[in-house]
C-alpha cells in the first residue's frame, strides 16, 4: 500500500517581518491566508481535507516562536491539532536575525546546512521545545526551510531521536538541498541514522525534474503520479504545499486555478483512500522493500501531459497573477 503525505509548510514570512509587519498581521496573511476575497490558508485547507476524510501533515516553522510573541506558534498549531491533523517541525534559519534568544552565538546562514552539526542540533532543539511548549506532541519528522538540509542535519536529528526527515528534494539538489547519497532517492531510505522520506518528483521533460508540489504540478499530474506509485508499489508519495499556497504571489487574493487544483486533489485522494491513504508520520511504518520493478527509477511523464500543464499555468498566471 502507498501512503500519501499531504504536507503543508506552515510559516510566517521573513520578508514581511523585515518590512515591519507585526507577527499577528504576518500570521493572518502567511498562515491563515486572509485576502480580499476570503480566507485561503490552513483553516481553509483543513476544512477541505476534513470534508474529504483526509489527513494532512503541517510542518510548522518554530523559530518564529522566539520573536517575542509567545503565543504565535500556539495560534498556528491549534486549528491543526483540533481537527485531527499532524504537527511536525520546520525551521527557517533566516529568523535568527530577529529572535530574542541566540543559541548559536551570532552565527548566521540562510539554510540550516550553513551551520555545524552542533549548531544544527541546538537549533533543532530550540524548535522542538517551541512546538511542545505550544501544545504539540513531540515531533517525529522534520523538513528544512528551502529544503536546505545536509547530512549533518540528519545526524543531528538522529541524536535528538527524530525518526524522519523529508527535506530531500531531487529538483533542488543543484541548489539548497545538500543531502548526499550514493543514488537518487525515490523511496524512504535509512540515511545517517534517520529515515529519509523523499519529496516525490517526476521528470516532466528529458533531463528536468519537477517536485510534486501543488503550484508546480497539474491535477492530472498529481493523480497520475499517485496512480503510478500505487502500480509500482512505492511506499510513499510526498506532496508539498504551503500555508499561503492558494494565494496569488502578491497574496492579495486567491489564485482560483490553484484552489480548484487543491479541491480536485482532495477528491482524487478520497477516491483512492483504499489503495493510497493519506498518512501521518507518527503512525508511518516503513515497509520492507517489496516494490515492483521500476520503482527505483524516476517517474517520467509525457509531452502531452506536460504541455497541458504549461498551458494551464499560463492561463492561471494571466487570470490571477498579472493583475
Amino acid at each position: 500500500m502507498t501512503s500519501v503525505f499531504y504536507t503543508v509548510d506552515t510559516e510566517l514570512s521573513p520578508a514581511l517581518h523585515q518590512r515591519g509587519v507585526s507577527p499577528l498581521e504576518n500570521l493572518q496573511s502567511s498562515v491563515l491566508g486572509i485576502a480580499s476575497d476570503g480566507e485561503w490558508g490552513i483553516r481553509y485547507q483543513i476544512e477541505r481535507l476534513n470534508a474529504h476524510g483526509l489527513r494532512g501533515v503541517f510542518f510548522v516553522e518554530a523559530l518564529c516562536a522566539y520573536l517575542g510573541d509567545g503565543d504565535i506558534v500556539k495560534r498556528i498549531i491549534e486549528p491543526v491539532l483540533q481537527n485531527g491533523h499532524e504537527v511536525q517541525l520546520h525551521l527557517h534559519t533566516e529568523w535568527l536575525n530577529w529572535v530574542k534568544v541566540d543559541p548559536v552565538e551570532g552565527r548566521r546562514g540562510d539554510n540550516i546546512f550553513d551551520f555545524s552539526v552542533d549548531d544544527q542540533r541546538r537549533l533543532l532543539e530550540l524548535g522542538l521545545e517551541a512546538l511542545v511548549r505550544a501544545g504539540a506532541p513531540r515531533p517525529t519528522a522534520f523538513r528544512a526551510g528551502n529544503y536546505g538540509a545536509n547530512n549533518d542535519t540528519l545526524r543531528a536529528l538522529h541524536g535528538l531521536s527524530v525518526r524522519y526527515d523529508t527535506s530531500y528534494n531531487e529538483a533542488f539538489l543543484a541548489g539548497d538541498c545538500r543531502i548526499e547519497c550514493a543514488e537518487p532517492l525515490y523511496q524512504p531510505s535509512l540515511l545517517d541514522g534517520v529515515i529519509e522520506v523523499p519529496i516525490t518528483s517526476f521528470e516532466d521533460y528529458p533531463g528536468h525534474t519537477r517536485p510534486l508540489q501543488l503550484t508546480a504540478a497539474s491535477a492530472a499530474e498529481l493523480s497520475w503520479v499517485i496512480d503510478d506509485s500505487v502500480s509500482k508499489r512505492r511506499p510513499s508519495v510526498v506532496i508539498v504545499s504551503h500555508s499561503f499556497e492558494l494565494l496569488n504571489r502578491k497574496r492579495g487574493r486567491a489564485n482560483r486555478l490553484l484552489v480548484r487544483r487543491f479541491d480536485d486533489l482532495c477528491a482524487a485522494l478520497q477516491h483512492r483512500r483504499a489503495i493510497a491513504p493519506t498518512a501521518h508520520f507518527a503512525s508511518f511504518d516503513v515497509p520492507d522493500r517489496h516494490s515492483a520493478p521500476g520503482s527505483e527509477e524516476p517517474i517520467r511523464s509525457t509531452k502531452a501531459r506536460t504541455a497541458m500543464r504549461m498551458l494551464e499555468q499560463a492561463v492561471g498566471n494571466l487570470l490571477y497573477e498579472v493583475v
